[in-house]
């Protein structure tokens, strides 16, 4: 396929670290994919916030080949929603400037407190611009009983925000079915659903390795949780669904980061019956992470609401099957019986009894895992990248003929259904 010529904006919230020499550092697996998009976009100029600091040890810098060809808009980082409507102002007036030298503007919905899509969707609408948006996350969505009347009112004001911005865009890209579901009608026109995949060619197992993975797990099931520690994530259901499945003899491990460590802590620390919990700090993405899967016989992901389902798509990637929620994005990637098992969302009940169903059953996990490592062959991170590249081309082609129509909602080849 072609590169992409015309100029392109693309604006994120993942921050651009500014050391004291004036080189510019970005987290690793941002780099990852940055340089994904360099590979078809000739033109790109990258909007994000930008703070004065040191970069962390495994930053990647953007000064040499091949991000040096990028141009930058630097955004204000704002950590509070008051500092948010302080910023607004110049948030707004360096991403109209933006606007006015790219033939192409994208941008999601990932950014709190200030959505980069709020902004830039409109601007490049007035602007005259092909307007790209992409939802892949919703953090203003709060699920369970306990959300006070305030998050309640800022939650409804940014659905409505978000429901307009996607409304009014040329292509609207989606990285699970639930999300273009839920903010479009069935078959709205200009949405396409590419689920979100990190997953480097090589990382996925040959057959040979993922049999011998297999034969080498010996003893209790193995089951592991990675994600963000947060209720969202279903981390409650999970600890309560520890406590009710006593008599299951399996190890569950639980990886990550946030509100909810030290409740995993102490459930690592606390007797189970027969099911050991360990705890440990976030492994680095990519070989050593998926090697962590690999030891393992299934995939937790007891996931409240819908989200883009980039966990699953690393399970196969090692012959591991998933034991999650039949939420929207998850249940589109984890076929139940073939590649994993569902449970209904927020019961720890029927959690409890897919752990005691795993302990029992490693010859199915097998089955499914190899199974979900077939599936994955295509599901590749730059897959996902040449998917947006030719819907972007026919996007832009169909844009000069004025009464064209620019297609209906598809899905990812390898998982639609």
């Amino acid at each position: 396929m072609s590169p992409i010529k015309e100029p392109y904006l693309l604006c994120v919230c993942v921050p651009v670290s500014i050391d004291g020499e004036g080189r510019r550092w970005t987290d690793e697996l941002w780099a990852k994919d940055l340089e994904l998009h360099l590979d078809y976009l000739d033109d790109l100029t990258l909007a994000s916030p930008a703070v004065q600091e040191q970069p962390r040890a495994r930053d990647i810098c953007l000064n040499q080949p091949p991000f040096d060809r990028l141009k930058f808009i630097d955004l204000p980082y704002p950590r509070s929603y008051g500092a948010a409507l302080r910023c607004l102002p110049g948030f707004v007036r360096k991403l109209w400037s933006g606007a006015r030298n790219a033939a192409i503007v994208h941008s999601g919905f990932g950014g709190w407190p200030i959505a980069e899509g709020w902004v830039l969707t409109p601007i490049g609408k007035l602007q005259k611009k092909l307007v790209v948006t992409n939802v892949e996350s919703s953090f203003w969505r709060h699920s369970g009983r306990h959300v006070s009347w305030r998050k309640k009112i800022l939650s409804a004001v940014m659905e409505q925000l978000t429901r307009f911005a996607v409304r009014i865009a040329d292509l609207r890209f989606f990285t699970s079915k639930a999300y273009a579901a839920e903010f479009l009608p069935e078959n709205a026109p200009r949405s396409f659903v590419v689920p979100a995949t990190w997953v480097n060619e090589e990382w996925i197992l040959s057959d040979e390795r993922a049999a011998a993975a297999w034969d080498a797990k010996q003893g209790a099931t193995r089951l592991i949780f990675a994600g963000r520690l947060v209720a969202e994530k279903g981390v409650d259901v999970l600890l309560k669904a520890i406590d009710e499945a006593r008599d299951a003899r399996v190890e569950i491990t639980i990886i990550g980061a946030g509100p909810m460590r030290d409740q995993c802590v102490r459930a690592a620390q606390e007797n189970h019956g027969s099911v050991a919990v360990q705890f440990l700090d976030p492994v680095q993405y990519g070989e050593p992470f998926l090697a962590t899967l690999r030891n393992h016989d299934a995939v937790l992901l007891p996931s409240l609401s819908s989200e883009q389902p980039r966990i699953p798509f690393d399970a196969f990637s090692q012959a591991v099957p998933v034991i999650g929620s039949a939420t929207g994005g998850i249940c589109e990637v984890v076929e139940a019986g073939v590649t994993g098992r569902l449970v209904p969302p927020g019961d720890a009940g029927a959690l409890a009894q897919a752990l005691i169903w795993a302990s029992r059953n490693r010859t199915e996990l097998r089955r499914m895992g190899l199974t979900a490592l077939d599936k994955s062959r295509a599901s590749t991170h730059r897959a996902m990248h040449r998917r947006r590249q030719e819907i972007l081309l026919q996007a832009l082609s169909e844009r000069e003929t004025p009464k064209a129509s620019i297609g209906s909602a598809v899905t990812s080849p390898s998982h639609g259904k």
